[in-house]
């Protein structure tokens, strides 16, 4: 018999936190091996076919539809995702003599200064992807589909549409963002490559990408121990005490098999929310810290009398432009002088600035590949699809083997654009009523909290037209970057 409303919120929750908790400590490195099976197996009555019927007919919140949706799916796959999970945790890349887990790949490449071994090494890898990894990865992609067919939608893409994602009309602001970007992205890259690795953009690889933004040179002024000390300071100009916060753990520690990729784990909401981040060295781990921070402080501040599909689900733009609003105090002149006191900045600005843009573009693109890829493009078409649009959109010659690997689930590709949109919006509205170090107001601080505890019961548009009036603008973000990067490169 399916479950009521109040009983499906609390098993809801339950499940949820058990697989964060999960998640957590198998990509924090604490846990050899992924187990969500089990946890499906608990939790299968959220997840049949007759609970999603009788959540439509109830009426109920599209969020907690969608979750029955994505749970049905999840529970399909959940052998293959545990399996996927295991082998890629296991991998290792033989290189240099030696040994090194898959994972570590990325910090690896980032951190080797020699181009002809960081090209050798992402080869290596790729190969390990196409052998060990997209065999697993497909036969997913399959069975999601036919799972998406049973759960009464004829495509991914349909699926999430019928959740009031609009991933097409997304698609047709990121494309202009791309032609009105295009020209000033490939000079600015072409020169930055030129200045730190000695070649232009026409002969860089991926690889090659990952070295530029690690940034070394920038290192002394971002040294590791400064780095929770500028984020306690941060925080307590909005009147947060991060050690007073005992529903917030910070997980910083490095081990061999934890996921380079920096994450929040909101396991209780409000009441237990775990920032992970893998140190890789410089600039690059004070935005990983500072974005995660913005997602924890947003779970930590949620009110706990929301109902569960306004605190733990809700559109997730919301969520990723706070981890972009504090992500970017770390590049703004304002708060590296009042936080940091590093001396000059503007370089270091044009250099975050430039790597936006490409951050930007880079999703434009997963974007286009992902709406093919969700329509229900033969699998065996796609891999020359997705290496045609990033290669394409970003100048250098993607490889076809992350067709599958480099897609986030869930469509949230399209979290991440309105995000970025979302916070330039909000960031301009922050600085426009309480100054450029906005980030020390009192004031600033109490309305941001405000925000935070509204946690995700609004979408990114509606929150920004309750704050400044403004609807959300896709075009503001090739403005801006055409106002820190327009002029001449040096």
């Amino acid at each position: 018999m399916p479950l009521g409303l109040p009983t499906y919120r609390e098993r809801l929750e339950a499940m949820t936190a058990e697989a964060l908790d999960e998640y957590y400590r198998h990509a924090a490195g604490l846990k050899a091996t992924l187990e969500m099976a089990p946890i499906y197996d608990r939790y299968a009555d959220l997840a049949t076919p007759a609970q999603v019927q009788a959540l439509n007919a109830a009426g109920a919140h599209r969020e907690l539809r969608r979750f029955a949706c994505e749970a049905f799916v999840g529970n399909g796959v959940k052998q293959l995702t545990d399996l996927a999970a295991n082998t890629e945790s296991a991998l290792e890349i033989e290189w240099d003599g030696g040994r090194i887990p898959y994972r570590a790949v990325r910090p690896t490449l980032m951190n080797e200064p020699d181009t002809a071994r960081r090209r050798d090494l992402h080869a290596r890898r790729c190969a390990a992807t196409e052998e060990h990894l997209n065999p697993l990865l497909a036969e997913i992609a399959e069975r999601e589909r036919a799972l998406t067919v049973e759960a009464g939608a004829p495509t991914v893409l349909a699926l999430y549409e019928s959740f009031g994602y609009d991933p097409a009309g997304l698609h047709r602001h990121t494309q202009a963002f791309l032609e009105a970007t295009e020209e000033l992205y490939r000079r600015r890259m072409d020169g930055l490559l030129r200045e730190r690795l000695g070649f232009g953009l026409d002969g860089a690889a991926p690889p090659d990408l990952s070295r530029l933004f690690r940034a070394p040179e920038f290192d002394a002024g971002f040294t590791p121990e400064r780095a929770l000390p500028a984020l306690r300071a941060t925080l307590a100009g909005l009147g947060v005490d991060l050690d007073a916060q005992l529903n917030v753990e910070l997980d910083v520690e490095a081990r061999p098999n934890k996921r380079p990729r920096a994450f929040c784990a909101p396991i209780r909401v409000p009441g237990r929310v775990v920032l992970v981040i893998l140190p890789q060295g410089g600039q690059d781990d004070y935005r990983a810290l500072f974005h995660e921070a913005g997602h924890t402080q947003h779970f930590a501040h949620t009110a706990a009398g929301l109902p569960a599909e306004e605190r733990l689900l809700g559109d997730n733009a919301v969520t990723e432009g706070f981890a972009f609003l504090l992500e970017h105090l770390v590049s703004d002149p304002a708060w590296l002088a009042a936080r940091l006191d590093s001396g000059p900045v503007d370089r270091y600005v044009e250099f975050t600035a430039v790597a936006k843009l490409y951050l930007i573009r880079r999703y434009a693109a997963k974007l286009a590949y992902e709406l093919e890829l969700h329509a229900g493009a033969p699998l065996a078409s796609l891999p020359a699809r997705y290496a045609e649009l990033l290669t394409a959109a970003l100048g250098v010659p993607y490889p076809t083997t992350d067709y599958l690997e480099d897609v986030d689930g869930g469509f949230y590709a399209t979290c991440y654009l309105r995000a970025w949109a979302f916070e330039a919006q909000l960031r301009e509205h922050l600085r426009e009523r309480f100054g450029r170090d906005w980030f020390r107001r009192t004031a600033a601080g109490s309305l941001v909290r405000e925000l935070w505890s509204l946690g995700q019961s609004q979408t990114a548009d509606a929150l920004l037209a309750d704050v400044t009036g403004q609807a959300l603008e896709f075009g503001v973000l090739a403005e801006q970057a055409h106002a820190a990067l327009g002029r001449s490169a040096r």
